[in-house]
């Protein structure tokens, strides 16, 4: 049957667009013959004018009579009247083009709207006996009608000149993509901003129809032998991926976990991995095939990325710490390295990981990231998550399909959106930057004699995290040292004794006695000691003092770290206006960390008790109900004197983190004012383009030529709008980015515009999940 629908495919295409824009037939009526369908229709026609679209129900028709010409296939002459049969060669049910363009707008805008559902409606307004019969036909219609919309798309393109098969990727958001030359210009640092991530909600059973072996043509999926070359990739590369104890950070997010063995083997698709820019904008799908978030995921989207945008690229993952690592010990390290690629943490992400990974991967801290949070992905899989219930048992053509389908009807929306990002996010910087700069000031003031060099203090402050994460390296080999020392004197006083001894062990304990000092002249060599150490030198018993208190200085300094990141980060999980689901992330890593507090701790007070002086023994509850650093009494007896340090003030911090919020802000305002110039520059050089390819059309191909028109007219229509927006945007105050000569020139196609897009920048989307969660995530503030 997909065969025959396949070999149909160039005429129902053809048919389609001579139905859709009233072309004439041309065709003789001689050798006609009719046949007659049972016909399912939903409305009437359309009655248009300027300002409103009228439809209404008609009465129930069943059967039609459809005129056929000789050696036409059956569906073009259903096609010319506006109606799609249910099977390839002798269709008897028909379905309506636009009761199938009804479901098809409904689909594409609430993914959750199934087949079934939609034919009970028809079988309620025609009152009728729902039957699963009519389910099935349906769906076959919708899938053929979906293949002729993909076919007139491909006509479009090629006429448009979009063939390549990566211009999605390159052109899909123009604030990103669309290069414009502007003398004296400072290229973008990085070049683009973008997000990644997976999702276990997209699942799809095993042998779910495996009957159906059409594959389909994803615009947007990674093929998964793209993928699979990555499979062993950085397991062949063990010796070069030393342990770090950024990894642990993804135990605090349940995707990068790997998945339980039932899911393995009940799911074939047990989710989706996705990438986007900062815009919404979605570029690139992998399936997760029967495993969790693997590295080759991550892996085979970098790949893919750095060979159609090139240099400059960074990108925010919830592991962004550990995935450094591991794409620096896969194949793709060299071009990685050579494309200069940046990995970061989400911004939301960031607060469950310690505070020496967000000070090293969070993006308040990198620059050039501006103001992006780069939880995109996110956004996108509260919206992506409503088409998982009927996805889950579809076969993978329509798994690939509807995800499809999905994500076409996101990315135009946010194509529409994309001068509201710009408007908003320019407020926002401006705002930031007044509000905080006058507070940073002030506090200033406060401080006369106290330099605030919050960047110092940064930069101090991972250096100290590093410093108690392990023993510094020289501190080890003086230990070292001493204690083969210590080891070599005794050697010296069983050699002297050994002349009573058998020749045999007196041979042994020389051979002993040369190897030690083999190694004591070794470790001289490693720390460039000229002269030997003898028990009267002072650094001597310093270090065999230190050797003898070393496993309880070390259990001081384990827990010091551990509580010292659970105070910077414990402010986190009580933000205002954070959502139930934030908080439960974020207290799950605190437990955690909560969890080897307590192990450590028990460290601690086993050797306090031992040490002499005796130290103080400590309490679990004690120390999780500290509040600020002032109170761990315990850091006073580290090597470390945090106390004194600027940035353990909390003030202090909170200040720092104004400070490097009006950074990027600044920077968020620089790439801000490229993508108003990318936006503008791309609107306009849009609708010439079509206009121009539709007018050529005209003569040569009139049905082609009108659907380019309709394309034309429509992104017109989008593209209004958001020249509205960037007029509103170059009136900002604060605005500091060029504004185009014609900018102020009149044109009467914009004042209908006006109204609806005010009413679109201010319409908050109160009803919209990703949007609530958008405002969840601007709670989140460093």
């Amino acid at each position: 049957m997909h065969a025959s629908w396949h070999l149909q495919l160039p005429a129902l295409t053809n048919a389609y667009l001579t139905w859709k824009h009233n072309s004439s037939l041309n065709v003789a009526q001689t050798s006609a013959h009719k046949f007659q369908v049972t016909a399912v229709h939903v409305f009437g026609t359309f009655f248009l004018n300027e300002r409103f679209c009228y439809l209404h129900f008609l009465e129930l028709d069943y059967f039609h009579d459809i005129t056929q010409q000789h050696e036409e296939v059956a569906n073009v002459s259903l096609l010319h009247v506006g109606l799609l049969g249910c099977s390839p060669t002798a269709p008897t049910v028909a379905i309506s083009l636009q009761c199938l363009e009804l479901y098809h707008q409904l689909r594409r805008r609430q993914s959750s709207f199934s087949i079934q559902a939609f034919t009970k409606v028809l079988c309620a307004i025609h009152n009728v006996n729902y039957a699963q019969t009519f389910r099935d036909q349906f769906s076959i219609a919708f899938d053929i009608y979906l293949t002729i919309l993909r076919s007139v798309r491909s006509q479009v393109d090629t006429a448009l000149g979009r063939t390549d098969p990566d211009w999605r990727l390159r052109h899909g958001c123009p604030p990103c993509t669309f290069e414009v030359s502007q003398p004296n210009e400072c290229p973008l640092y990085p070049a683009s901003l973008k997000a990644m991530d997976g999702n276990n909600s997209a699942k799809r059973m095993a042998n779910a129809g495996s009957a159906d072996l059409r594959i389909f043509p994803s615009r947007y999926m990674i093929p998964p032998d793209q993928v699979d070359v990555f499979k062993d990739d950085v397991r062949l590369r063990p010796g070069e991926r030393g342990a770090d104890q950024l990894t642990f950070c993804t135990d605090n997010w349940k995707a990068a976990n790997s998945t339980e063995e039932n899911t393995v083997r009940v799911f074939e698709q047990t989710g989706i991995f996705l990438s986007a820019c900062r815009h919404g904008i979605i570029q690139t799908v992998t399936e997760m095939r029967r495993s969790g978030e693997l590295a080759k995921y991550p892996l085979a989207t970098i790949n893919k990325l750095l060979d159609v945008f090139g240099d400059n690229q960074a990108i925010g993952s919830d592991i962004g710490c550990s995935l450094s690592k591991t794409v620096a010990a896969s194949s793709i390290r060299d071009k990685a390295f050579n494309h200069k690629l940046s990995l970061s943490v989400n911004a939301f992400h960031g607060h469950a990981h310690n505070r020496k990974c967000q000070l090293q991967y969070h993006p308040m801290y990198l620059r050039g990231f501006g103001l992006e949070d780069l939880e995109t992905c996110e956004r996108i899989f509260a919206s992506s998550n409503a088409a998982a219930c009927l996805i889950r048992h579809a076969s993978h053509f329509h798994y690939s399909q509807f995800l499809d389908l999905h994500f076409d009807q996101w990315d135009m929306d946010k194509y529409l959106e994309l001068s509201r990002f710009i408007f908003n996010n320019y407020k926002q910087a401006v705002t930031l930057i007044d509000d905080f700069t006058k507070e940073l000031d002030a506090y200033r003031l406060s401080f006369p004699d106290q330099a605030m060099d919050f960047e110092t203090w940064v930069t101090e402050e991972l250096a100290y995290l590093e410093s108690i994460a392990s023993e510094p390296a020289r501190d080890a080999l003086v230990v070292d040292y001493v204690e083969a020392l210590e080891k070599l004197n005794t050697y010296h006083v069983a050699a002297s004794q050994s002349t009573k001894q058998a020749q045999a062990a007196r041979r042994a304990v020389e051979r002993r006695l040369q190897i030690q000092i083999n190694i004591v002249e070794d470790l001289e060599t490693r720390l460039d000691i000229a002269e030997r150490w003898t028990p009267g030198y002072s650094d001597y018993r310093e270090t065999l003092e230190y050797s003898r208190r070393r496993k309880f200085i070390r259990a001081v300094e384990d827990l010091e770290g551990l509580v010292v990141q659970r105070l910077f980060e414990l402010s986190k999980a009580n933000l205002s206006s954070t959502g139930y689901k934030l908080r439960r992330q974020i207290s799950r890593a605190i437990v955690k960390r909560s969890g080897a507090i307590r192990t450590a701790l028990d460290k601690y007070n086993k050797l306090a008790v031992v040490q002499n002086p005796r130290r103080p023994t400590l309490q679990y509850s004690e120390i999780l109900s500290y509040a600020d650093l002032g109170e761990f009494d315990i850091l006073k007896h580290s090597r470390h004197d945090i106390l004194t340090k600027p940035w353990s003030n909390t003030t202090h911090r909170q200040m720092g983190v104004k400070y490097f919020k009006i950074l990027r802000a600044r920077e968020e305002i620089t790439r801000l004012n490229v993508e108003t110039r990318r936006l503008h520059a791309w609107i306009d050089a849009e609708d010439s383009d079509i206009k121009h390819v539709a007018t050529e059309l005209e003569l040569t191909n009139p049905p082609l030529a009108s659907e380019i028109w309709r394309l034309y007219h429509r992104q017109r229509r989008v593209n209004d709008v958001h020249r509205v927006r960037l007029n509103r945007i170059y009136s900002l105050e604060g605005f500091t980015g060029c504004v185009p000569s014609d900018v102020t020139a009149t044109d009467d196609s914009l004042d209908s515009v006006d109204e609806v897009s005010v009413e679109m920048i201010e319409d908050e989307l109160e009803g919209d999940e990703a949007a609530r969660f958008d405002l969840c995530i601007q709670q989140m503030s460093l």
